[in-house]
């Protein structure tokens, strides 16, 4: 199954020297160029903590996010150019094809164990994003109307990932507990959008709910 992310890039996060995971914390890499690009959520210290990476692990993961970033950086970097529908349709290609390609780079780093938790909490983190998986629409059975009306929850919750990234870079405290809001918010907004058998379906799919942590690069 195909690993699916929010478009939004957040947090990112410098590389420690440890060889054990406990410590160990992924390579901040070309934070400007990273915002095209979803979120390579190995990279964020308590991921790689809760999956046990080891460091040699997280630098070969970052050898493969570097490789296919350069593959469709020309591609993302013209999103920009494209009115809004035409720029959502090609981003969603755009995603589906960046992550068959780097879950074929990864596909052998990390262990059986670390690959379907990494696949559950991709599910988990994006959101309302992963709902746009052909994949996913079919394993939970979603209706036409559902699809038809997800873009209004991608897109509240694109800005309120961009409101909470605006107040935590001026203030992490306040950020921080808007990010926390904003989880819960969400959690909120998913279980209405998504029936009782597609909320079983979910759990199904994303495993143990996992909290991700807020770091907003101070």
């Amino acid at each position: 199954m195909r690993l699916t992310f929010t478009l939004v890039l957040i947090f990112s996060f410098a590389l420690a020297t440890s060889a054990n995971a406990q410590n160990a914390q992924p390579n901040k890499a070309q934070p400007a160029a990273n915002n095209l690009f979803p979120t390579p959520l190995y990279q964020m210290p308590d991921v790689s903590k809760s999956l046990n990476l080891t460091q040699d692990q997280v630098t070969k993961l970052n050898k493969v996010t570097e490789d296919t970033q350069a593959r469709y950086r020309d591609g993302y970097g013209q999103l920009g150019s494209l009115k809004d529908a035409d720029r959502f349709a090609r981003t969603q290609e755009l995603n589906r094809q960046y992550y068959t390609d780097w879950n074929k780079g990864a596909r052998d780093i990390f262990n059986d164990t670390q690959r379907s938790r990494y696949q559950q909490y991709n599910y988990q983190y994006g959101g309302f994003n992963t709902l746009y998986d052909p994949d996913v629409q079919k394993r939970l059975n979603l209706t036409p109307d559902q699809v038809q009306n997800l873009r209004t929850h991608w897109d509240w919750n694109n800005q309120q990932l961009q409101d909470v990234t605006r107040l935590g870079t001026t203030d992490a405290t306040k950020g921080s507990q808007a990010y926390r809001d904003y989880w819960t918010a969400r959690q909120e907004r998913f279980n209405k959008f998504l029936t009782a058998d597609q909320q079983k379906a979910w759990r199904e799919l994303t495993g143990e709910p996992y909290t991700f942590q807020p770091n907003f690069g101070r």
